[in-house]
């Protein structure tokens, strides 16, 4: 299963999907965390070193590696260049198993650390100033997404701020979005963006808020008055353990935290295990979002129509089986 924290800058996403991956590894054999922000606070929250550069998903060498790798023999994808941020597995593309301990991505581009992986995209180099873009940098996130495959375990992803997720196919990868509000009107404004987009997007059944940083009856009051009910988790408060270690920039340990802060984050835990894991429902999504992605005109005049891609027979807990058995003694 997946699951994703969102929020504006300084609202305390990476502290609250830090802590649900410390809780996750303790209910989860495979638990992978993705720092998906430009800026990597997620390894330090972990405990866990910012990995060397060359193993960043936005690494130049990165996503030819990585594509190389998932095309397989995939033959509806003619050529690299045509595999596309959007573009979905197909019969001869090579899964990312979750369970896989020998997966070649996964070895690479995820460091392990008390029974946690970890995955960094990365964030701008010397040579990107002024001349490069940060989606652009997401893009093979989302072929890493798309070709994973995490009935075995569960994903985390501390997001992009706000509400950038909608400039990808990242907004409807996982199974369960988190938005981390703060009990303001700024925190309220991003909810409503975020809510509305969710609505065009179709994957606001998939959205979720916790409040945090509220720290009286007032702060819940006001966002309870504009926020659904059914919505919210519940509520991180005050915690000085928490104020400690962010000033001191050190690692967090889920059980020194309030026990009221722990069970909003078990809440949240166990919201997403109750969503049924369905992988060929979230293919369809992926389907859909690469039909829009290739139909522009700057995508069909370089490579031509790029929809052959989608192989509607395609059966992607069979391809899994399938690899699972390629693998076993």
């Amino acid at each position: 299963m997946r699951i994703a924290f969102v929020g504006k800058g300084g609202a305390g996403k990476t502290t609250v999907a830090a802590l649900f991956a410390l809780y996750a590894k303790t209910r989860q054999k495979n638990v992978l965390a993705i720092d998906a922000d430009i800026n990597i606070h997620l390894p330090r929250a972990l405990g866990m070193q910012i990995p060397a550069s060359d193993r960043y998903l936005s690494h130049p060498a990165a996503g030819e590696v990585i594509k190389k790798i998932l095309k397989g023999s995939n033959t509806r994808i003619q050529a690299l260049a045509h595999f596309k941020k959007s573009t979905p597995p197909s019969h001869g593309s090579r899964l990312i198993l979750l369970d896989d301990m020998h997966d070649p991505i996964l070895s690479w581009y995820s460091t392990q650390h008390d029974g946690m992986r970890l995955m960094v995209v990365g964030t701008y180099t010397e040579e990107d100033i002024g001349a490069s873009c940060y989606h652009n940098d997401l893009a093979i996130l989302e072929n890493v997404l798309t070709h994973l495959i995490d009935d075995q375990g569960v994903v985390i992803a501390d997001m992009v701020a706000g509400t950038d997720a909608f400039a990808s196919t990242l907004h409807a990868q996982f199974d369960l979005t988190v938005l981390v509000v703060e009990p303001t009107w700024r925190g309220i404004e991003v909810y409503k963006d975020y809510i509305r987009l969710c609505q065009q997007a179709g994957c606001d059944d998939a959205l979720r808020v916790i409040g945090n940083k509220v720290k009286t009856a007032q702060d819940r009051a006001h966002l309870e008055a504009h926020i659904p009910g059914e919505k919210i988790l519940g509520y991180v408060g005050y915690s000085s353990y928490l104020e400690v270690q962010e000033k001191a920039e050190g690692a967090i340990h889920f059980d020194e935290l309030e026990e009221e802060n722990r069970f909003v984050i078990r809440s949240a835990y166990e919201a997403l295990k109750m969503i049924p894991y369905d992988p060929q429902k979230r293919l369809q999504k992926m389907w859909k979002l690469h039909r829009l992605y290739v139909s522009q005109a700057s995508i069909k005049d370089r490579f031509g129509d790029l929809t052959g891609q989608i192989d509607e027979s395609f059966d992607i807990q069979r391809a899994t089986e399938v690899q699972r058995l390629c693998k076993m003694p």
